[in-house]
């Protein structure tokens, strides 16, 4: 099989100007193709991908200035070089149509071997250096769409990381909430609550609750993984209260009004009541979604 460095597509109604070209480039390892007008040229382009296209001007069914506006609407055959050969279209008017419709070169007819083989190189040239930005393009946006699955990740992970450290948190001020109860009741009924012991056992347990900082490390945490989020939402209304952005983070974080409630110790219809007046100070309508509002916040 021969190897083969380019391959051209010449589409003309007169056979003659094919074995006029395959003469010219017989000794060059191109691959020459043929179409007879400018649809069945525009077939064999979109099927084969040709390094570059010479087509005559005036053709039945499809003229090339026509197959030249297709290719150049057409994804996959827009960047193939379009080089319009003509013996009767030579004013400058039409030179201007032809490059104005995307070919790059305009040669007349019959045609003259050097200047052929002069403009049928550079116009490879110019193919080889337009699929080599291609590749480049192509091989940059690969890399870029692998670094925005990588970053999409590393962000849910640290969203991950949130809510488990929010559910800690949760879980911790409420056991020691029940164990403070608990240790009450206990005092109680065995009589002991007014003892030195039982009274400093339960101010430890009081001020473990008081003094938590597990939802303020919680906050700060997320403003490290969401640091233009609470700026956002304070251009939008600056009088939330902190329990009202917490609720925000939360809704940021992707969780349900249940898991809303189970995190801050409050009834789900507290939380979807809640959600309700956030809406009002965020100005958003009846029927606008605050989730989808939130999570378009970045």
């Amino acid at each position: 099989m021969e190897n083969y460095t380019s391959t051209i597509l010449v589409v003309d109604d007169d056979h003659n100007n094919l074995e006029v070209i395959i003469k010219m480039f017989e000794d060059r390892p191109y691959r020459i193709m043929y179409a007879p007008n400018g649809q069945r040229g525009y077939d064999v382009a979109a099927a084969e991908l040709p390094d570059l296209i010479i087509s005559d001007w005036a053709m039945p069914i499809m003229n090339g200035i026509d197959l030249t506006l297709k290719l150049k609407a057409t994804r996959t055959t827009k960047d193939i070089p379009v080089v319009i050969a003509t013996g009767v279209m030579t004013s400058a008017e039409d030179l201007q149509e032809a490059l104005e419709a995307g070919a790059i070169e305009y040669i007349r007819k019959p045609f003259n071997a050097l200047e052929l083989r002069a403009r049928v190189n550079a116009a490879l040239i110019l193919s080889q250096s337009m699929q080599e930005v291609k590749r480049q393009n192509e091989e940059i946006h690969g890399l870029l769409e692998k670094e925005k699955v990588l970053l999409q990740d590393q962000l849910d992970q640290k969203e991950r990381e949130l809510s488990i450290q929010a559910l800690h948190s949760q879980e911790k001020q409420q056991l020691l909430s029940e164990m403070l109860t608990d240790l009450q009741k206990l005092g109680k009924t065995e009589g002991i609550q007014e003892t030195q012991g039982f009274k400093r056992l339960a101010k430890k347990l009081k001020g473990a609750i008081h003094d938590d900082q597990s939802e303020e490390n919680f906050m700060r945490h997320f403003e490290g993984v969401h640091p233009h989020f609470f700026r956002l939402i304070n251009e939008r209304n600056d009088g939330l209260t902190p329990n009202e952005l917490k609720l925000c983070a939360y809704v940021k974080l992707g969780m349900n009004n249940k898991e809303v409630a189970q995190m801050s110790g409050i009834e789900l219809g507290t939380v979807k009541s809640n959600i309700n007046r956030l809406k009002k100070k965020l100005e958003l309508g009846a029927d606008d979604s605050l989730r989808q509002f939130i999570l378009n916040l970045s």
